[in-house]
């Protein structure tokens, strides 16, 4: 008989298994474990299918290969196989040796793929459907189908005598068609599909772009593997959006408000390290116009005037770049045009803002040499900072990089540089070629 549940983990226990799921990533990681531990196995099942993945394998650290092996006969493969696909191969294969060899196999199928492709992100529940099949044969195969879920019937697939995918079915036509109609007669042909191996940046953008409610997946035989449904896709966008968002300031893409700190020093010091370079370059420009600014010293006070905005024009112009790009809206071809329409676009913006600056810089200190100067410095700076935000991209893009990768470092070392070499190098001609 199993001992009495405390107080405190019955409590935590009347919870959805999300809200439980965000108390235990509250925890300190041994308190956590102990109450996971003590959950019954159904719902610890269901919390640990919503934690964050880079913390399933601590949180069931404790846990022995048979405890592990009952928590996966409580989910669906998929859900399996993200679990263990999170703990190291030598516990993985003693955990998989628990369980029986029918439980065990569609886990293994699923683990052949990447974690961020189709076949890891797809899960192997569907109701295929013969294609030579009636109707009335197809309906009392669904009659009898009690271990399906409301979520596995979004779309009812047709296959071939070798599972190719043929076409697809609507609940609508199979209820509302005549009996003896055959499956091929009712289906519809022309269907949508991604590939096992394809990327999960792609799964986001045919949801985005079609709307789907799920998606099969095919392997490069063509035989159905799979579906997509579009929770998982959603799941994927969020991913893709947080990782996007957190590489492009130089950040793992992994990271959480709770993440512990030991693992948070090792993914950001790295790239402030990188950020720490930059700022030496920029250094060093001022410090090669030490003797300009010494003998003007109202330079200084607009240095981070020009540099400032053409990081925040620089950013504006990444993210943009960076969110087609995560869309899949940017053709091949369109670098080009983008780049045009950035550079115009910095052009009409930086005289606008110039003249403003320029304008304060002359009443400000009552010389227009000042002004000039800032007007000049704070247009080159903008037409600067466009063709980074957006070559730098397409330059990661084309050697195989991820264009989030902490672009924006670079966008705003260009800015930063560009625009204290722009300003003081102007600086240094109007006090010497110009004899102002």
């Amino acid at each position: 008989m199993d001992e009495p549940i405390p107080v405190s983990i019955d409590h935590l226990a009347r919870l959805h298994p999300a809200d439980l799921a965000d108390e235990l990533q509250r925890l300190p990681t041994e308190e956590a474990q102990d109450v996971l531990q003590q959950l019954p196995r159904p719902l610890a099942a269901r919390v640990v299918d919503e934690l964050e993945h880079e913390q399933v394998a601590e949180l069931v650290a404790r846990f022995s290969p048979a405890r592990l092996a009952g928590l996966l006969q409580e989910l669906p493969p998929d859900g399996a196989a993200d679990l263990i696909g999170e703990l190291d191969p030598e516990r993985r294969r003693e955990t998989l040796n628990q369980l029986a060899p029918d439980k065990a196999a569609p886990i293994r199928e699923l683990l052949r793929y990447p974690e961020d492709s189709a076949g890891g992100i797809m899960s192997n529940r569907f109701i295929a459907l013969r294609a030579d099949d009636t109707v009335q044969q197809c309906q009392a195969a669904l009659r009898g189908r009690a271990d399906h879920r409301l979520e596995d019937v979004t779309y009812l697939y047709a296959t071939d005598d070798q599972r190719r995918l043929v076409g697809i079915v609507s609940l609508r036509d199979l209820v509302f068609s005549q009996p003896h109609s055959r499956i091929g007669d009712v289906m519809n042909r022309d269907v949508r599909f991604i590939r096992a191996d394809a990327d999960q940046e792609e799964i986001a953008r045919q949801f985005e772009h079609y709307h789907y409610l799920g998606l099969p997946v095919l392997d490069q035989d063509g035989r159905l593997v799979g579906v997509v449904r579009g929770s998982d896709a959603l799941e994927v966008a969020k991913e893709e959006a947080t990782e996007d968002m957190q590489l492009m300031v130089g950040l793992s893409g992994e990271e959480r408000a709770l993440t512990p700190w030991r693992k948070s020093v090792g993914k950001r010091l790295p790239w402030l390290y990188v950020n720490l370079l930059t700022a030496f370059m920029a250094a060093g420009v001022v410090a090669f116009f030490e003797d300009t600014i010494a003998r003007w010293t109202a330079l200084a006070i607009f240095l981070p005037i020009v540099a400032g905005q053409g990081g925040n024009a620089g950013m504006q112009t990444l993210t943009v770049i960076i969110r087609d790009m995560a869309l899949g809206e940017l053709e091949p071809g369109d670098g080009r045009k983008a780049l045009l329409k950035e550079v115009v676009l910095a052009m009409i913006n930086g005289l606008a803002i110039g003249l403003v600056v320029g304008a304060v810089g002359w009443l400000w200190k009552g010389d227009f040499r000042l002004g000039a100067v800032a007007c000049a410095a704070m247009l080159l700076n903008q037409v600067a900072a466009a063709m980074s935000g957006v070559m730098i991209p397409f330059g990661l893009k084309f050697m195989k990089v991820d264009p989030a990768l902490a672009s924006s470092i670079f966008v705003t070392t260009v800015t930063d540089v560009a625009g204290f070499f722009f300003f003081l190098g102007l600086g240094y001609l109007a006090l010497t070629w110009m004899g102002w």
